[in-house]
Parts: structure tokens; sequence; C-alpha cells
């Protein structure tokens, strides 16, 4: 059992449900905050290790934002929430413990607006802020459901390695499925009411709920997945869609312009997911035939399209033709900058790199595009005065750790290098590598007295850390 239960996470069904659960507090006397996070720590460790994981900046920080508006909203009264984008078609979306939540791609691809997008990941933060998950864990202690315990791993890797997946469910036996998901049903009422609750307070527009809910009911009636047809989300009924109509007559109507960066990041999903020549061509015949949901985005991803295929002047065009909207976007600064570059107008590059941060400051996107420009074309002490700075705003940012790991290592500085990569490992939840790093950083033979004492002291935080760690998981 202690070598499962670091592995559970539980997927949010989004399916029907009854009644209101029953609002005991059994769950917080068996699995606490600190356990919790034990939990999320180890499931981001898993993560971040799956290549089915998507890392793109702005993607990311799209939704980072787009999240941090709805927990504003919430009484989530936890430390932050991380999540995941899996690359999946599937429409799904899951909260797990530790306050983590997966987005998959099918998501944010099905998603006819922002408020659609937005009511399901306020549905997860609901099960997360109601402790569903720990009550789960609880309900399952407390009955003696040992055996579900291992469901976890399963449901994490049965999208990127079935064999795997089915290996996990082997060590769970005794697993009666169905019990599981009786149980979850229970908690859906409650997280549609708190989660349209969230949605309402953020400024976004509820009826994108039922309006989401019934995409989903009919995604879900004609796909099928590599998973197990019981780890799959339940179908929506008819019941739990009228149970939620009924609630948004407590609203007020609320109309709501997408924010464009939704429709920049479906764009570049949708290109970075296909093979890029069926997928230029594609575009070019949705754009021809005015076949599209939002022009905006369709355009932005024919560019994109163009420019991974080297159509430099086909990129540009379609650039062009949003630049002429007016509309004030980093993602489309990003966008110029990244033709650019690929043209080999490195000089304009830059410049236009330093344009967008003046114009955008905390923007990683353009942060990451200079500090790589820097690292390669400038002396190294320009890059590493540049990355300094903004690792002292972007405290917990692996990228940023990364760069400057380079710009050290260019100039000779091994303690610094090593210090900086141990830093990028521990905020990619890799303590184990983050330990070996930062005992590479002290014994580099260069550093002065002060750096020495600093690496030799976070050396020793690591390492009591994992000890504190370790001991931890043991014991859940």
């Amino acid at each position: 059992m202690k070598k499962l239960f670091f592995y559970f996470f539980f997927i949010s069904k989004i399916s029907f449900g009854n009644e209101l659960p029953n609002l005991g507090d059994y769950s917080e006397t068996i699995i606490g905050a600190h356990e919790e996070r034990v939990i999320g720590r180890e499931i981001l460790q898993q993560a971040y290790q799956s290549k089915s994981i998507i890392n793109d900046v702005e993607i990311e920080d799209y939704l980072y934002k787009l999240t941090n508006k709805l927990v504003q909203a919430s009484n989530y009264s936890g430390s932050g929430l991380t999540f995941f984008i899996v690359n999946d078609r599937s429409i799904n979306a899951f909260a797990m413990l530790g306050g983590v939540i997966g987005v998959h791609t099918g998501l944010i691809l099905s998603s006819s607006s922002e408020s659609e997008l937005a009511s399901v990941l306020s549905h997860e933060i609901a099960h997360i802020t109601q402790r569903h998950l720990a009550r789960l864990v609880g309900k399952m202690q407390k009955d003696s459901f040992k055996s579900y315990l291992g469901i976890g791993l399963a449901l994490l890797l049965a999208r990127s390695n079935p064999d795997l997946a089915r290996g996990a469910l082997t060590a769970s036996q005794a697993l009666s499925v169905q019990t599981v998901l009786d149980f979850t049903r229970e908690h859906e009422k409650e997280a549609d009411r708190v989660g349209l609750g969230i949605l309402n307070k953020a400024g976004f527009d509820v009826r994108g709920s039922i309006d989401f809910f019934k995409t989903l009911q009919k995604g879900n009636r004609y796909s099928s997945g590599a998973a197990p047809s019981f780890l799959r989300t339940h179908p929506i009924t008819s019941e739990r869609i009228s149970d939620i109509e009924n609630r948004l007559t407590e609203y007020p109507y609320k109309q709501r312009l997408d924010d464009p960066s939704f429709h920049f990041v479906k764009g570049k999903i949708k290109v970075f997911l296909q093979e890029k020549k069926s997928i230029k061509k594609q575009l070019e015949s949705n754009v021809k035939n005015k076949t599209y949901a939002n022009e905006l985005g369709e355009r932005y991803a024919l560019s994109y399209a163009y420019l991974i295929n080297n159509d430099y002047k086909g990129a540009s065009r379609e650039l062009e033709w949003i630049q002429n909207t007016n509309i004030q976007n980093p993602m489309i600064d990003q966008l110029n900058i990244k033709i650019l570059l690929r043209k080999g107008d490195t000089n304009l590059a830059y410049l236009a790199m330093k344009k967008a941060l003046i114009k955008y400051p905390n923007y990683r996107a353009f942060v990451y595009e200079l500090g790589n420009y820097l690292i390669k074309n400038k002396p190294t002490n320009e890059a590493v005065k540049f990355l300094e700075s903004y690792v002292k705003i972007f405290h917990s940012d692996p990228e940023i750790y990364k760069l400057l790991a380079k710009s050290y290592s260019l100039s000779g500085k091994q303690t610094l290098q090593y210090e900086s990569l141990s830093q990028s490992f521990y905020y990619s939840y890799n303590l184990q590598e983050a330990i070996i790093q930062m005992d590479m950083a002290v014994r580099a033979r260069d550093g002065n007295f002060y750096e020495k004492s600093r690496v030799e002291s976070r050396l020793k935080q690591l390492q009591k850390e994992k000890e504190i760690y370790e001991i931890s998981k043991e014991n859940l």
C-alpha cells in the first residue's frame, strides 16, 4: 500500500451526480495538507518525466493566467495550484491530490469560447477546494479498499504507455472500479454548483458551462481511446444537463469577449499536433473557404504552419494580416520574433525582442528568446546580467535557470553553473538530480567564499528535504 499510495490521483469524471455528498471531515484525519503535498510532488515528478507532457511557455502562461482568475474567485486556501498539459486529443481535464490539475490539448481545441474552457477548469478547481479527492481516499481507507490506491499510476500511464498501465492495474486485482466511480459521482453536483459560482465571480459567462457539457456529450459519444473503458470519462446525462440549466437561471446574462490569446493558443496547438505539411494545406483551405470558428486564430495558426514549413513569405503575409487588426497581444510579437529568427534577420529580431520586453516586461517567452540570443551572440557577461535579473523575478522557473547555467558555463564559472542546473532540476521536480548537481557545485574548485557557503548550505537543505520526503512517502 505504501508503495502505491503516492501514485494515487483521481481523474474528475465530469459525469452525472445525484445528491450533494456528505460533507463529513473524516478525510482530514486520514490525509492532511502535508501528505497531499508529498503526493502532489510525486505526481508532478512522474508527469514531467512523461513524453506526453507539452512544454510550451506561451500555452502554460495563458493557462496560468486563466486559472489564476478562477482561483482568486474561489475559496482555495492552499499555496497554489499546479497544472500540466497532456498531449491527448480526448476532451478531458482532471484534478489530483496536492492541488494538481491535468489539462488535455483536446479540451482546449474543443472549447469554442474562453468561458467554455474556464467552466471545465472551475469545475476541477471546485473538486480541489471541496476536498473531494481527499474524501475519496478517506472513504476507501475507511472501507478497507486498499487496492484502489494503485489506480493512479494506471491513469497517468494509460495514454502514454498502455502496457505499463495494465501492469499497474494488475497490482490492484481486487479493484472494484464501479464503486470508485459511484462514489465520485456524488461529488459532481457539488462541483457543478461551486464551479458555476467561481466562473461567475471570475467574470466569465456561466452559460459556457452548459455549452461545453453538450460538446462533451457529443464528443464522448463518438470518441474512443487507448485507455480501458472504465478509465474514460462517463457520458453526460440529460439529468445532469437539466440540473445545470436550472442553476443557470440564478445568474444574469453576461456577454464576454474572449482574450485573443485563447484563439492563438488553440491555433498553436492545432499546428503542433499535426503533420506539418498536411496542417498547412488544411489551414489554407479553411482560410480560403472561410470554414473556421475564428479567423484571427485560424490565420495565426496558418502563419505558424507556414513558418514550420520554411515558407517565410507566407508566414509574414498572415502575420501582417493579424497586425493590421491593431490587436495588441504578446503572442503576435512573439510570432514576429520567431519569423525574423528563422529568416536569419537576427539584428531585427534582437531589436524586436528588446521592444517587446519593454511593452511586456514579464512575458517569459521574450525572456527565453532574448536569453538564448544573448548567449549565442553577445559577450557572456551581458547574458549573465540579463538572466540573473530575471531569475529573481521567476525564481521557480527551471528554463531560466537552465539558460543561466549555459551563460555561466561560457564564462567558465563552474560553481554557479552547477548551482543553476541544480535549481533547474529542483523546479522540474527532480530532487535527486538537483542534489547531484549541487554536490558538483560544492566540489567545483572555483567560486568565492560566499558562493561556496551558499551552495554548501543549499546542498544540506536539499538532502534534508529528500530525507523528509522519503520518510513521508513511507509513512503514507
